[in-house]
């Protein structure tokens, strides 16, 4: 596992459950979502994780605003863990910690996304990450 550096990774994240409120002009959807993610080229980092994200998202006009947190795990167990702000499809990760092979990690990434519904009319996303972190020795 390199100990920095930047990676390129998409995640498909399915929306299980949400809740929208109306408030006065803003619309509230809290949500959890979960998903997959790959790396881009194949490498070790991002790679076939398991996501789970619980967020916020609060629209008013034409403006969404997204925040949140994730956890990813891998198939041995370990676990990044980030926090997200996305204001329409351009958003940020911080990696705030992990467990096992990811512990010490800091970081951030850059995401883009776009949105699709799926036949049953749950939320899908598909998310481009451009990260830039480091783990700590």
């Amino acid at each position: 596992m390199p100990r920095s550096g930047t990676d390129s990774s998409s995640t498909a994240y399915v929306t299980s459950s949400f809740v929208t409120m109306k408030l006065g002009e803003r619309t509230v959807t809290t949500y959890d979502s979960s998903g997959i993610t790959r790396n881009d080229a194949g490498g070790p980092m991002f790679d076939n994780m398991g996501t789970r994200c619980i967020g916020m998202r609060a629209v008013v006009g034409s403006e969404a605003l997204n925040r949140g947190s994730c956890i990813d795990g891998d198939a041995d167990g370990d676990q990044i863990f980030s926090s997200y702000e996305a204001k329409g499809t351009k958003g940020t990760h911080v990696f705030i910690g992990g467990t096992g092979k990811y512990a010490g990690i800091s970081g951030t990434a850059d995401d883009t996304s776009q949105s699709v519904t799926s036949p049953d009319g749950r939320g899908m996303t598909l998310v481009i990450h451009q990260s830039n972190g480091k783990l700590s020795p």
